[in-house]
């Protein structure tokens, strides 16, 4: 057993008391206990190595079938305008947006989420206590401290207000909280950035990749302020990541998301996928063309490109981006040159996550991206240019290097391809939100773009989408409304 695998042993046995309670803030009839050991948290929290674990837990369901390795996509990736699912009445539901309360992609993601922050809140609260060095206590603190900011914003961007548990659950009794206001959640999701950034690395050792540095909770902070159009803070905080020369655009796209260069100089955070012992379903649910497909094990088009969508129809065939995300054609297996069209699951695919040594559904070592360099220069672009009067040279200059490396020319001088000088606020905003679109295809980022500028989902009920009339987010699980007796249905979202 390798150091990382005894640590996140060690860390599941410590939550046999304290988080055996807490897979859910409510929800004591669908409970799913976690009994490792008789060992107690308070007998657990002695040594340094004890903290070690309890954060290797908390990020532990990162790697859960219902959360990286598919169902978090399932949820972001059908529900925006650019992917969607020719079959299976499931997925459909999510890809037209009309899900029920009792769904089960959204219910199980909820369930995960709380996993994550319940484990965190029991590490900022025990940690403390640990008699070890300070400096490591505290980034041990802040990673917790960022691990939940995390997964708050992704409950809030989802799901609107939420319950918000902060502190561990001992009890049954303590599993009833009731819904707090989206403007309370986003407080918290702040103030735990704030602290983290403090204390966290500002670099990780090979050995550590994956876990939170300085730059992930500053990159994570930057898109909280854009989100709730926090302007100059957000432009202020992604300055801070451009400045702290940490991060890079690689000169090739496509290298950005190549298995053999998942440490690479672009990447801030991403999720660590080794393949065979534990993968995601990234490539064969990206990829078409069945056992055909060179680029995975079985490419199931689950996740295919939709033929309404602008990334299909209006994608300027010299940015290179376009023939690294999207696809209707392959060389197969035999070398040969090949339609989606002519297989039983007709649908383009994408082509960011290639796993050509994959071993069987589900198990691509592909690392899912949280963070990127290029998110920071068009959260910077986007974010001055609406705290200034008309946008800056310095917007034009990060959303420009972006768009340069898309169409392979130099980063730093003018290009044919940079956007138009003198546009106004409005419009320079739309240039970046649909520069992202393109920057982020499959990347589970278009469908918070879509919901942050209130597009979301007309877009895609003019698609022909049927689409649940008076919803906007997903509803709340129906398993948290029955168990959790501070919630009501008065609590649910509007639609449901």
């Amino acid at each position: 057993m390798n150091t990382r695998q005894t640590l996140l042993r060690r860390g599941l046995i410590s939550l046999s008391l304290s988080l055996s309670l807490a897979l859910l803030p409510g929800c004591q009839d669908s409970l799913q206990e976690e009994v490792y050991s008789f060992v107690s948290a308070d007998n657990f929290y002695k040594t340094a190595a004890d903290a070690e674990a309890a954060v290797v837990a908390a990020y532990q369901p990162f790697t859960s079938d219902d959360y990286f390795r598919r169902n978090f996509y399932n949820v972001g990736l059908l529900a925006d305008d650019q992917v969607m699912i020719g079959r299976n009445a499931t997925f459909q539901a999510v890809d037209n947006f009309n899900v029920t309360p009792d769904h089960p992609f959204h219910t199980a993601l909820w369930q995960q989420m709380y996993l994550c922050i319940n484990r965190s809140n029991t590490g900022i609260q025990r940690i403390p206590t640990i008699p070890m060095d300070e400096a490591r206590r505290a980034s041990l603190v802040g990673e917790c401290r960022y691990v939940r900011a995390y997964n708050y914003f992704n409950l809030v961007r989802l799901f609107g207000g939420v319950p918000m548990p902060t502190t561990e659950i001992q009890s049954t009794g303590q599993t009833n909280n009731p819904k707090v206001p989206r403007e309370k959640v986003y407080e918290q999701i702040v103030a735990d950035l704030l602290e983290a950034e403090k204390v966290l690395p500002l670099t990780r050792p090979a050995a550590e990749w994956g876990r939170a540095t300085r730059g992930a909770a500053q990159t994570l902070l930057a898109e909280v302020f854009l989100t709730t159009e926090r302007w100059q803070q957000a432009a202020d905080k992604a300055k801070e990541v451009i400045d702290s020369k940490q991060y890079q655009l690689l000169p090739d796209f496509r290298s950005v998301f190549s298995i053999s260069n998942e440490a690479n100089a672009e990447i801030i955070q991403s999720i660590q996928f080794d393949g065979p012992t534990i993968g995601t379903w990234f490539a064969s649910f990206n990829h078409a063309g069945g056992s055909d497909n060179p680029n995975c094990f079985l490419g199931s088009a689950n996740w295919s490109v939709e033929q309404k969508s602008d990334i299909w129809l209006n994608w300027d065939s010299k940015d290179g981006r376009k023939a690294a995300s999207t696809y209707d054609k392959f060389i197969n297996k035999a070398g040969k040159l090949v339609s989606v069209f002519d297989y039983p699951q007709p649908f383009p695919g994408f082509g960011k996550y290639n796993a050509p040594n994959e071993v069987s559904n589900g198990n691509s070592p592909c690392n899912p991206i949280i963070h990127r360099y290029a998110d920071v220069l068009l959260i910077f672009a986007e974010a001055a240019s609406q705290a200034a009067a008309s946008p800056p040279p310095a917007a034009y200059d990060a959303v420009n290097q972006v768009r340069r490396r898309g169409y392979k020319v130099p980063l730093n001088a003018p290009s044919e391809f940079d956007l138009p000088a003198g546009l106004s606020k409005a419009a320079f905003r739309q240039a970046v939100i649909r520069e992202r679109s393109l920057e982020f295809v499959i990347e589970n980022k278009r469908l918070f773009d879509l919901m942050r500028t209130g597009q979301f989902p007309a877009i895609i009920k003019a698609q022909g989408k049927n689409v649940r009339e008076g919803a906007t987010l997903f509803p709340i699980p129906l398993s948290e409304l029955n168990s959790n007796l501070a919630l009501t249905q008065a609590d649910q979202n509007p639609g449901y």
